[in-house]
């Protein structure tokens, strides 16, 4: 782990009480969110962050890889302990504080892709992943998967540059990945307390969403739907109206705009 990210670094008066309350710096693993499950069962408190300069096994939505390159990106995994009423929330908020996290340090204003992809000009700039299970005591954890495009070149990538982007990229100059990762542990803080206070972050959310108001297909499975993306519910489910005038709530898919 380069000493940017080192954990005396990520810790050094962070103004958070849950965030980053326990961290495991890595240089190199196969994923975060492999670690974050042995730290899981190991009873690692909430709010374990687990960070890796380069991943060999990195993986986002729909099992695709994730890039990621020493001192490009930022890749790392939150261990979290929310209800099952609450879950649907941490994907909400923890998208939320990665544009929050963005804008504070950048000035850049990226949007939400539904679920959860980050994008700035229609290509991708960061994803996340959540999986929840139980440990060996039967107790629920979930754990969020964060992949942020920070430094990294996409046109290096002959499979990626079209779609993806980095903040480094929009920008023409890099980014302190340190920043950006301290200002997002504070957002994602703040955020989880209000979720854990039983204030749900719908409606601060909702304005980021590019995909409302658009004609859309989503796909899951060998399954599809096409209609206009009209709103998210309180669960962050999409409701796609078809072009009959019936409408369909969506808990998850990949969205193409048509």
């Amino acid at each position: 782990m380069s000493q940017e990210l080192g954990p005396s670094e990520i810790t050094k008066q962070l103004p958070t009480t849950l965030m980053g309350s326990s961290v495991v710096s890595l240089g190199t693993t196969t994923s975060t969110m492999d670690i974050a499950h042995i730290e899981a069962n190991r009873g690692a408190p909430e709010g374990t962050l687990i960070i890796a300069e380069t991943q060999t096994a990195g993986r986002g939505r729909f099992s695709r890889s994730w890039i990621s390159k020493p001192g490009e990106s930022l890749n790392f995994t939150i261990l979290l302990r929310p209800t099952l009423k609450e879950t649907p929330n941490v994907n909400m908020a923890a998208s939320l504080a990665i544009i929050r996290a963005i804008e504070s340090v950048t000035q850049l204003k990226a949007t939400i892709k539904w679920p959860n992809d980050i994008q700035i000009s229609g290509k991708k700039l960061a994803g996340i992943l959540i999986e929840s299970h139980l440990d060996e005591d039967g107790k629920t954890y979930t754990i969020i998967g964060i992949g942020i495009n920070v430094n990294f070149d996409p046109s290096t990538s002959p499979h990626v540059r079209q779609m993806a982007t980095s903040l480094k990229r929009e920008l023409d100059e890099a980014v302190s990945r340190l920043a950006l990762l301290r200002d997002f542990l504070t957002q994602f803080d703040k955020l989880y307390a209000q979720i854990r206070g039983g204030r749900s972050v719908l409606r601060e959310w909702i304005p980021h969403v590019g995909t409302l108001g658009k004609h859309v297909e989503v796909r899951w499975g060998n399954r599809s739907e096409n209609g206009i993306a009209k709103t998210v519910d309180d669960d962050g489910n999409l409701i796609v109206q078809r072009l009959d005038g019936t409408k369909i709530s969506l808990p998850a898919g990949e969205v193409t705009l048509r």
